[in-house]
């Protein structure tokens, strides 16, 4: 038996054979979030400034173009020079050159024409966490939190945050559309194993700003990024929305460990994040304790299921001839309670949760 030490303070046995399984990604203190910048995107912070949750970060352009002038006068702005509709730049009078729109200079062409990004509408993006701005380049800005994050699988849309609502009764329930309502408005809602594209758009419509879901079709990532560039390219800008996938595609249940924390932090301002995918909790948060012995099923026909580990056991022949090594799992009970099953479960099909 090997002995390993518990959330710092106490020591526990660890199975012999159990550094074999894989460790799902701990969660991150104190992460960086990037907000990617396209050209025409304002900042509106430098770094060292301190950011709260709402704060705007950028001023984003909408139904940018990209637009292009004869160079008429002698002086040529420089590449990033932003103006507003109607300025003149290089020069005044019939020389300046005018675009219609405001928007920033990209570069002059060696055929002597001036090319900028110009939109007549932008919109502001939001901080999605508290925390310091850590640095601004032309393709990033980067946000170093104050509060832990959960790390996911996928994410999907713009940055988002609101208040965590758990929407479902248990890791493994699926959120239907039919139980999405206007009261959800502002929220982020744990949606359970799986959402569909109906309850995507319903959730929009409906003002929700992010939903957290086990697993998603892929065919449903698709139509919801169409959305989402069809509401952008609309004359009306709606509020960021984000979908963060933590365990990948197909119906998957939410990780018992991280189920625990979303469960935890319901009622508090959330943040999701794209780049990478995270789950931003206030500073502060509390963390379940991960027992080590605890392990979860990735695959087959157990998927989701929990228990612990007892113990290694010899190369098994499986399906189709496969030999593969197993483990022996006490699972928790699920027919009957307080009856616990002892299954033979590959170690390619196992991880520690949490």
């Amino acid at each position: 038996m090997a002995t390993t030490l518990l959330d710092d303070r106490r020591a526990v046995t660890e199975p012999a054979g159990l550094s074999r399984v894989p460790r799902r990604s701990p969660p991150i203190t104190a992460p960086l979030v990037t907000i990617g910048l396209r050209p025409g995107d304002e900042p509106l912070v430098v770094p060292g400034d301190r950011v709260s949750v709402g704060d705007p970060l950028l001023r984003r352009q909408r139904h940018p173009q990209v637009a292009e002038q004869p160079l008429r006068a002698r002086s040529v702005p420089a590449p990033g020079t932003r103006f507003v509709e109607g300025a003149e730049l290089g020069g005044s009078g019939r020389r300046a050159l005018r675009y219609e729109g405001a928007g920033e200079v990209l570069y002059a062409t060696p055929s002597g024409r001036l090319r900028a990004v110009v939109a007549r509408h932008h919109a502001v993006v939001a901080s999605p966490v508290t925390g310091t701005v850590r640095s601004i380049d032309p393709c990033a800005l980067v946000v170093h939190a104050e509060g832990p994050a959960l790390p996911a699988a996928l994410a999907v849309g713009e940055p988002s945050h609101g208040t965590l609502v758990v929407a479902v009764d248990g890791p493994d329930a699926e959120l239907h559309a039919n139980q999405i309502d206007v009261r959800h408005a502002g929220a982020v809602l744990v949606a359970g194993s799986r959402v569909d594209i109906e309850g995507l758009t319903r959730a929009r419509a409906m003002g929700v700003r992010g939903m957290i879901v086990g697993g998603v079709i892929g065919g449903d990532v698709v139509a919801l990024r169409a959305s989402i560039e069809r509401q952008d390219a609309s004359v009306h800008a709606s509020p960021s929305f984000a979908l963060v996938v933590l365990d990948g595609y197909g119906k998957r249940p939410v990780p018992r460990w991280t189920w625990d924390a979303l469960v935890g932090a319901a009622g508090q301002e959330v943040g999701l994040g794209i780049t990478p995918p995270l789950i931003l909790l206030e500073p502060g948060a509390g963390m379940p304790v991960a027992d080590p012995a605890r392990v979860r099923v990735t695959a087959g026909p157990l998927l989701g299921r929990t228990g612990r580990f007892v113990r290694l056991l010899a190369r098994r022949r499986r399906a189709a001839g496969v030999h593969q090594e197993c483990a022996l799992v006490e699972l928790d009970p699920v027919a009957l309670p307080g009856v616990a099953e002892l299954i033979d479960v590959p170690l390619a099909d196992l991880e520690r949760d949490g």
